[in-house]
């Protein structure tokens, strides 16, 4: 294949789709590429920069690496990364963050870390779009894992196209969520182009790693498109999810009372309104007093519910994230701890 014709590949082609139709970049946008080294973000960054030189999109690309100092090859991650990026002509930046040295899961601390890192490198060079390489095998990864936890529909949305980031005002991107890992290897074995594997990827212990080795290869032997579809998927229940969302904040409005030092829901007209309903609703409040959106869960919520239903009229107490609910016999009382 030649090099300069790489804009004309379906898999270049659909990235180009998605960042116009799903991810919302426009022409001249200034655009940091996430690129890990592995395959996916190499992929991703090979394809933009295909795209970034022509006349409808004259893009403004930007490399960042972010360092984990997780493995023992991960300084060799960088410096492949950084002989990309000047092969490439693309400015690059590096971020090292330490995620095994804090507290708590590592996984969960490097994706904070992570995230963390790419707003600040956004907002220091200007950044319209944060582009990440999550692709479809990741979207049928988390649609599996959460059917499992027993996510609500607003969790079984999925990873989204484009978000809003915490730290700047680029928006994060995800172009990738209509093709699969294998057709980003394909596009890089076609064009001679290496990319780093990360071993962790193949740890069975961890969830996603053992989805992909024992689970996906069956669903794709049942159904070869079977990640495409799940980001189809995804974006139903999305557009489902928005529309709900859009009911709680009405029925918010009506149920709830304001006070000195919180907020009152009368408890009759609890007991009236769906249980799902309810938990929007609550959700909602708690959400409008400080409450983190990722410890509003469902099972987190679920007793509340169960509680204000119920025809137990004893008072009972919720201590959540920020908030503290009383259920008592004839209200709720939501109010910050």
């Amino acid at each position: 294949m030649i090099i300069d014709m790489l804009h004309r590949h379906p898999f270049v082609r659909q990235i180009a789709e998605s960042l116009r139709d799903r991810c919302g970049v426009e022409p001249g946008d200034r655009v940091l590429v996430a690129v890990s080294g592995g395959a996916d973000s190499v992929a991703l960054l090979r394809a933009m920069a295909a795209l970034a030189g022509r006349k409808e999109w004259s893009l403004d690309l930007h490399v960042c690496h972010v360092n984990h100092d997780l493995r023992d090859d991960a300084d060799a991650d960088a410096a492949f990364v950084r002989e990309l990026a000047e092969a490439l002509s693309l400015p690059l930046h590096v971020r090292d963050i330490r995620p095994g040295g804090a507290v708590g899961n590592v996984e969960q601390n490097a994706r904070r870390m992570r995230y963390a890192a790419l707003a600040e490198v956004a907002a220091e060079v200007d950044a319209d779009r944060i582009a990440t390489a999550h692709h479809a095998d990741d979207q049928l990864e988390t649609l599996l894992m959460r059917i499992v936890r027993g996510a609500s529909a607003r969790g079984m949305s999925g990873i989204a196209w484009r978000r809003r980031t915490k730290g700047c005002d680029a928006t994060l991107v995800r172009p990738m969520l209509r093709v699969t890992h294998d057709e980003a290897v394909a596009l890089l074995n076609e064009i001679d182009q290496p990319w780093r594997e990360d071993p962790t990827n193949a740890d069975v212990s961890r969830w996603r790693a053992r989805l992909r080795a024992d689970v996906l290869p069956v669903l794709r032997d049942l159904r070869p498109d079977a990640a495409k579809k799940a980001t189809d998927t995804a974006d139903r229940l999305r557009e489902a999810s928005r529309v709900f969302d859009a009911a709680a904040r009405r029925h918010a409005a009506r149920l709830t009372t304001e006070t000195s030092d919180g907020v009152v829901i009368d408890r009759t007209a609890a007991r009236q309104t769906p249980a799902a309903l309810l938990a929007a609703v609550l959700r909602r409040v708690c959400l409008d007093r400080g409450s983190p959106s990722d410890q509003l869960a469902t099972h987190t919520l679920s007793p509340v519910v169960e509680a204000a239903v119920s025809d137990n009229g004893e008072t009972r107490v919720f201590d959540l994230a920020g908030v503290r609910i009383e259920v008592t016999f004839d209200a709720i009382r939501i109010t910050p701890r």
